[in-house]
């Protein structure tokens, strides 16, 4: 009797610290989340329009994933927030807002891991030994490939627009059509577009090898040929491609992790007692772990390439000067009308004989 009694005191206290623990996490890992990624999504915005990179293909990818990575962490984690901590009933008694707050959190971050993918696929024609393929590698081709890709977002989702109704909770049709959905999630978010990430990350890694070699067999012909301005732009070509290698990997391990225990969630068995609440705290950490993968992109960028350091710091410089510049101007006009009116205070007070 005491044994079963202890033991009912431990689940008790374990279950009351598992939810005080989700709950803490529901609340803090969002606003922290939130101020990492919108400091970062705005120093990539200051780095990727310097000029030295604003022509270029990889960085008009970077550049475009940035605002949509924005966009993803700023619509989707201040939502649920409000829904979770905040009192907000909205998406269950609004259905305009139930769609579309669905809809978005979906589209958003697959437009941003998609131009992400399409960086991966630049870097893979741009080290390429064929003249041909790395002519796709250039900024107007970026421009195109940017739109079809946010086309292809908004378009893959619409079924989200069906589906979701307030049932009398915003949620999905039970059945065929939430598996459906379930497993577009999984892959088309997913899986699809890292492993083709990996994919073109290998042959990247491929084609630099295949470069080294033919570099190696006619180094002195290969350096007399080649002009200042060409070197300058292979050492970019291959800062952005190292930088894609991390962003790629580190968004491969933060996505799936989440996917995978999105997709146990939905194929186990309906989850109940001690294993629901263990569950709806994995549900909680994965999604935070999701969105932290959307946050992420200006510390890798920094800490795996010394052109983007470099490149953010002259640009903080160049902002840095330009804001104290003008407030040094201002001071020194200030100056000049206060020593103007004493000057003329003086002539006033101590007239001069002529």
């Amino acid at each position: 009797m005491a044994t079963t009694t202890i033991t009912s005191s431990v689940t008790t206290t374990t279950r009351a610290s598992i939810q005080i623990i989700t709950n803490e996490m529901t609340y803090y890992g969002p606003i922290i989340i939130l101020v990492i990624g919108i400091i970062g999504c705005l120093c990539n915005f200051i780095t990727f329009t310097a000029p030295q990179l604003r022509k270029n293909s990889c960085a008009f990818y970077f550049l475009m994933s940035a605002v949509f990575e924005l966009l993803s962490i700023t619509f989707g984690l201040i939502s649920r927030l409000a829904a979770d901590h905040l009192g907000s009933t909205l998406i269950n008694t609004n259905q305009v807002y139930c769609k579309s707050r669905v809809y978005l959190v979906s589209v958003l971050p697959l437009i941003a891991t998609y131009l992400v993918l399409l960086s991966s696929i630049d870097r893979f024609l741009s080290s390429s030994v064929s003249v041909r393929l790395r002519s796709f590698s250039q900024i107007k081709i970026a421009y195109h490939a940017t739109i079809g890709a946010i086309v292809i977002g908004f378009l893959s989702c619409i079924h989200i627009l069906i589906g979701y109704d307030l049932r009398p909770r915003c949620g999905i049709l039970v059945g065929t059509f939430a598996t459906f959905d379930s497993m577009f999630v999984v892959f088309w978010l997913g899986v699809i577009p890292h492993v083709l990430m990996l994919i073109f990350g290998f042959l990247t890694i491929m084609n630099i090898q295949r470069t080294k070699k033919r570099v190696a067999v006619k180094p002195s012909q290969n350096v007399a040929t080649l002009t200042q301005q060409q070197r300058r732009q292979q050492r970019t070509d291959a800062q952005l491609i190292v930088m894609m290698l991390f962003q790629v990997g580190f968004s491969t391990l933060l996505v799936l992790t989440r996917m995978i225990y999105y997709a146990y969630y939905v194929l186990a068995p309906p989850l109940t007692g001690y294993d629901k609440l263990i569950g709806s705290f994995l549900m909680s950490f994965t999604t935070l772990v999701y969105y932290a993968n959307y946050a992420k992109s200006f510390y890798i960028y920094t800490l795996s390439s010394q052109l983007f350091r470099s490149v953010f710091f002259h640009r903080m410089e160049f902002f840095l000067r330009k804001i104290l510049g003008q407030y040094a101007t201002v001071i020194c006009k200030d100056k000049a009308v206060h020593n103007v009116e004493t000057s003329a205070t003086n002539r006033t007070q101590h007239p001069t004989k002529y």
